[in-house]
């Protein structure tokens, strides 16, 4: 094949690419909404001991995690815990660069800290797919839930400029920590994983324009 029909064959099918992530990005509706159970603020496992029992655990128990604890870890990772609206996870600005999204292998759900809410979509399962994305880390795949740690850096940009994504970057992992945790008060098990082709992840879980995904985390029940 000739040079100019070769980048004539790449170009269109790049262009293909990029039609069939707009179009998932477009079908990428959440159908539902709900109210999550009020999280519990008076656990039985103190800081320091969380703190002294959190390790990275890769196989899980093929349990569903029930949506008190999807509810519990969202809210440690960006619930609201005060009544000017401040959240539980340190924030440039009090900007909130992040958003938090749940996958199971029957659909996806996005957090909404105001209400303490979730908006869902049923979908097919996400998660081979992401597994791809994440460099083939089983973990990924084999987790009845996956919690996803997305930014909007350009939320931060008017107030801090070329720092944006720094500080994008510092919010993401606090806020990975507070779940983390929260996984360990709660007797679960999870790993964070941190290599993750961001955008392509964006585009398959059809996040709104602006946003890319920078934390996967495995989380379920210990095997």
């Amino acid at each position: 094949m000739k040079r100019r029909e070769l980048l004539v064959a790449l170009a269109a099918g790049a262009l293909a690419e990029g039609s069939t992530s707009l179009a998932q990005a477009a079908q990428a509706k959440f159908t539902d909404q709900i109210e999550l159970p009020k999280p519990n603020l008076t656990g039985t496992v103190s800081l320091e001991e969380a703190i002294a029992k959190r390790r990275s655990v890769r196989r899980f128990a093929a349990k569903p995690l029930p949506v008190e604890a999807i509810g519990q870890l969202m809210w440690a990772g960006q619930g609201i815990t005060n009544s000017d609206g401040k959240r539980a996870a340190p924030a440039a600005g009090a900007l909130y660069a992040l958003e938090l999204y749940v996958v199971t292998a029957t659909e996806v759900m996005h957090y909404l800290p105001e209400g303490h809410r979730a908006e869902k979509r049923a979908s097919h399962d996400l998660r081979p797919e992401l597994r791809a994305l994440a460099v083939n880390q089983a973990s990924v795949e084999a987790a009845p839930a996956l919690l996803v740690v997305a930014a909007d850096p350009s939320r931060l940009t008017a107030r801090y400029g070329g720092r944006a994504n720094l500080y994008a970057d510092l919010e993401v992992g606090h806020a990975t920590q507070n779940m983390l945790l929260q996984v360990v008060a709660l007797g679960l098990v999870a790993v964070p994983v941190g290599a993750v082709d961001g955008a392509p992840a964006a585009r398959k879980l059809g996040l709104p324009r602006g946003q890319t995904v920078l934390y996967l985390i495995p989380v379920g029940y210990p095997a």
